[in-house]
């Protein structure tokens, strides 16, 4: 009886646990939450905060924004400004998102003037900022959309 009451008690410490994050921790699915908010918001302060200074930013193709860009100020020159020129009302909706350690990939709605596309984007979470970003986009339809 003295085991089976010890087995109910470590089960409930477990569940009671589960799901929550050590001291400390941030949780990396909101942290990528507000990444996506403060890029729609424009807030690029905001959103530079969030990320760390090495911040390694990929996105595959051969489109104006493509390349690897490190550091937020890169980012923000190189794709945040390009963005809006080419793909005018470009907006993200989350479809989907999964985490796995330190990884969190998010599958998303990708519309822009003439653009109906899906992404998958992977966040790299490192001390609670967002270390490493890599878009999987569908660059023949982003090209196709494309404003010259």
């Amino acid at each position: 009886m003295k085991n089976i009451f010890i087995s109910i008690i470590a089960i409930l410490a477990l569940s009671i646990s589960a799901g929550h994050h050590e001291k400390g921790e941030v949780n990396k699915e909101s942290l990528v939450v507000q990444a996506y908010a403060s890029f729609a918001a424009g807030d690029t302060e905001a959103w530079a905060k969030i990320h760390t200074d090495d911040l390694k930013f990929t996105i595959f193709g051969d489109l104006p924004q493509s390349g690897v860009f490190v550091g937020t100020d890169a980012v923000i020159k190189n794709v945040f400004e390009v963005i809006p020129v080419h793909w005018p009302k470009f907006s993200l909706t989350p479809i989907d998102t999964k985490v796995s350690g330190d990884v969190v990939f998010v599958h998303n709605k990708m519309t822009a003037n003439n653009l109906d596309s899906e992404t998958m984007h992977m966040f790299v979470i490192r001390n609670g900022k967002i270390a490493a970003f890599t878009a999987f986009e569908d660059t023949d339809s982003m090209r196709r959309a494309m404003v010259k």
